[in-house]
């Protein structure tokens, strides 16, 4: 049986360090993952809310609805990254005010 909460919070740990490489500071991963963003960061000034899909999974439109919700209401960007099982990132951005 694959544990895919395990597998969530392995490919939410990469993204974080792929988001180290990528100058991002600020880091922050939720507890448990509840909420609607898995990991919050900063790029210079501007804030990212991002949600972490891995392999098949996707965001549904309520997971996306929530995420851009709170991005608007805090004042940064919604991204939904998706991790493959190659290792590639690849990025979707839902709205910036």
């Amino acid at each position: 049986m694959v544990n895919l909460y395990r597998r969530g919070r392995i490919a939410e740990k990469k993204v974080v360090n792929y988001l180290k490489r990528k100058g991002f500071t600020n880091i922050r991963r939720s507890k448990g993952s509840r909420g609607p963003a898995d990991i919050y960061a900063r790029k210079g000034v501007t804030k990212y809310y991002v949600q972490v899909k891995y392999g098949k999974a996707r965001a549904s439109k309520k997971e996306i609805r929530r995420l851009r919700n709170l991005a608007r209401k805090r004042g940064g960007v919604a991204v939904v990254i998706h991790r493959d099982k190659r290792g590639k990132h690849k990025w979707k951005f839902y709205g910036r005010w």
